[in-house]
């Protein structure tokens, strides 16, 4: 596999990946969900600033039992609250995934946001040339997809236990 470091060895052709082992459609995927699980957060500006800051010790869940501001039993209760729309092992994973963005080069975490955005609006293909625009390049398409595979590598190389700075 291209971008291994020495010490990652790939496995044998047929033979399983390590249970730890993660691959540029692995990362790839944990980015575009976490991309999603942000969408469905019901304050988005919260959600975008709860990303990069701590998330509350403890989300109040419906299912758990939980008690109302006036500690109330919910079950009794005669207000109706709405279940979270998010389970803090969602938030963690996605909150994860976006710190893995951390290393890589400000223009390329924008790239790979952008890239992300695309394929969590279900888009089978990403729209090389439009994103050269926004990223304000004129040509260079092909060069651009391909930063992005460097980047994504990037964070593979450095998730199995390689240096992707070096």
């Amino acid at each position: 596999m291209e971008g291994l470091p020495a010490d990652v060895s790939p496995p044998m052709e047929g033979q399983p990946l390590p249970r730890d082992f993660w691959t540029f459609d692995m990362v790839e995927e944990r980015l575009v969900e976490a991309m999603i699980t942000c969408w469905r957060h019901p304050d988005r500006e919260r959600g975008w600033q709860r990303v990069r800051s701590a998330w509350p010790d403890i989300l109040r869940e419906v299912s758990a039992g939980d008690y109302d501001a006036r500690g109330a039993d919910l079950a009794s209760s005669d207000v109706e609250f709405r279940p979270s729309s998010l389970t803090r092992i969602e938030v963690g994973e996605m909150e994860e995934a976006f710190a893995w963005t951390d290393m890589l080069a400000l223009d390329d975490r924008k790239l790979v946001g952008m890239v992300v955005t695309e394929l969590a609006r279900g888009q089978r293909e990403v729209k090389w040339r439009r994103l050269l625009v926004r990223m304000g390049l004129q040509r260079g398409a092909d060069g651009l997809r391909k930063r992005y595979g460097r980047a994504i590598n990037a964070i593979c190389i450095a998730k199995n236990g390689g240096n992707a700075l070096g």
